[in-house]
């Protein structure tokens, strides 16, 4: 067995405890008891040792009968043979049990089995890597874990991580493909109780500029808050406010595109459903869940939003994307500079030294922002501090100004245009003493964004 003689006796010391109460097959009792050892000769160690303690209970046969037929009626009936033939010439009754871990099978021809469903399971989707996770009930872990601490077995390996890595290995052979233990495009779940296996994809990422030509389309799609989607007389039977959203505009035709089963959209900050996106585009990543297909063509993907939206919704600067940049997309949110034009009908004539009275008073400016009154039913009332960094003004003629606004993500631009009745200060109107009658907005772009991976 390659132990030195004081490992060996403290092995067999600890192997007949075990087997005296619980009757592991020989792979179990070789894995809790040869934490060192590598995972081929698991079967050989658990075989080894009940040899050992098969010859130490003939040595017992003569002097101590009765506890030498104990031990070789628990060595029979965990199902090691050579014991079985013993108990059978001294006429012990013996029994066979299943062994309590892996109800007896942690054996060539279930893994074989369980191989051979996995590569079925992942036939049909693209991958480069994958990792093995086996399942494992929780009542058997249980039991694997009260065994451990019995008998103070700190060290051992669990079930669940012998039968992932016999099968990542097979697999690894059967497929072509390295076992990825950081970030695996395949997962495969297999389950050898009942000789099963599962493929789950990873998500696809696709990061992204979205622009939105036209005022009426929401980020996501905006349900009707009395039926939410069932439809009603409210909405029509509809079951919405609006028909489309960018959200939907993306990702299906991305959907479509890696044979995914759905998708998730997620944006650096959003803007309101009569905001048109130009200059640079906001940020998107879009999550394509499960994908068949891993090697999307971009430019495809580009000419289908255009086509899919009628022009409405277009994208750029399309690249692969990580787990990893979604986490920095959402991070950038708060920590970013946006960029927005504003077009603003005044109630009362604007001159020019009024425009610059005003880009003095607010460039650098901190704003104090309550909860905007719009959106108070569905966001709690919040004191919000954001700062101006930059202001310019056109005048277009006395009465329309065109403002140009690069600000901390989180302003609410329109609240800083109308004062929300003294809710955000310093206002454009406080200041010019001038309230608006009408405010269209266009988002231009993020400044600071995420850095994103290659």
């Amino acid at each position: 067995m390659g132990w030195g003689v004081k490992n060996l006796n403290e092995t067999l010391s600890k192997a007949k405890q075990i087997l005296l109460k619980y009757r592991l097959c020989s792979k179990c009792l070789g894995r809790l008891l040869s934490s060192n050892r590598p995972s081929s000769e698991l079967l050989n160690t658990g075989e080894d040792i009940k040899a050992a303690l098969l010859e130490e209970a003939r040595s017992l046969l003569d002097q101590n009968p009765e506890e030498a037929e104990t031990l070789v009626k628990a060595l029979s009936e965990s199902g090691y043979g050579p014991a079985l033939d013993v108990a059978l010439g001294r006429g012990l009754e013996v029994e066979k049990k299943t062994c309590p871990i892996c109800l007896d099978r942690l054996t060539d021809e279930v893994v074989e089995t369980v191989v051979a469903e996995a590569v079925r399971k992942v036939s049909g989707y693209e991958f480069e890597d994958f990792l093995v996770g086996a399942y494992v009930p929780k009542y058997i872990a249980a039991i694997e874990e009260r065994i451990f601490s019995e008998f103070g077995l700190t060290e051992s390996e669990t079930l669940r991580k012998e039968v992932a890595r016999e099968v990542g290995k097979k697999l690894e052979v059967a497929l072509g493909k390295p076992a990825n233990f950081t970030s695996p495009e395949m997962l495969i779940l297999v389950d050898i109780f009942t000789g099963t296996a599962e493929a789950k994809p990873a998500p696809l990422y696709i990061y992204g500029h979205y622009f939105k030509s036209r005022a009426d389309i929401p980020q996501t799609p905006w349900y009707c808050s009395a039926c939410w989607g069932a439809g009603c007389d409210r909405c029509g039977g509809r079951g919405r406010v609006y028909p489309d959203s960018v959200a939907e505009y993306v990702g299906e035709p991305a959907m479509r595109l890696a044979g995914a089963i759905g998708y998730k959209f997620h944006a650096a900050g959003r803007e309101d459903v009569d905001v048109t996106v130009e200059g640079t585009g906001r940020p998107f990543i879009v999550e394509l869940i499960m994908p068949r297909r891993r090697k999307v063509s971009l430019e495809a993907l580009k000419e289908a939003v255009k086509s899919y939206s009628e022009g409405r919704v277009e994208v750029e600067g399309l690249k692969p994307a990580t787990h990893n940049d979604l986490k920095m997309l959402k991070e950038a949110i708060e920590g970013s500079t946006k960029r927005y034009m504003a077009t603003v009908q005044f109630s009362k004539p604007v001159s020019r030294e009024d425009l610059a009275r005003l880009e003095a008073s607010l460039r650098g400016a901190v704003i104090e922002q309550q909860t905007p009154t719009r959106v108070l039913k569905r966001r709690g009332e919040k004191l919000r501090r954001k700062r101006i960094l930059n202001i310019e003004s056109r005048l277009i003629d006395s009465y329309t100004v065109e403002f140009y606004v690069e600000a901390d993500g989180g302003l609410y631009v329109k609240e800083l245009i109308h004062g929300d009745s003294g809710r955000t200060r310093p206002s454009i109107a406080e200041i010019l003493d001038n309230p608006p009658t009408s405010i269209r907005l266009k988002f231009l772009g993020v400044l600071k964004t995420l850095h994103h991976s290659k």
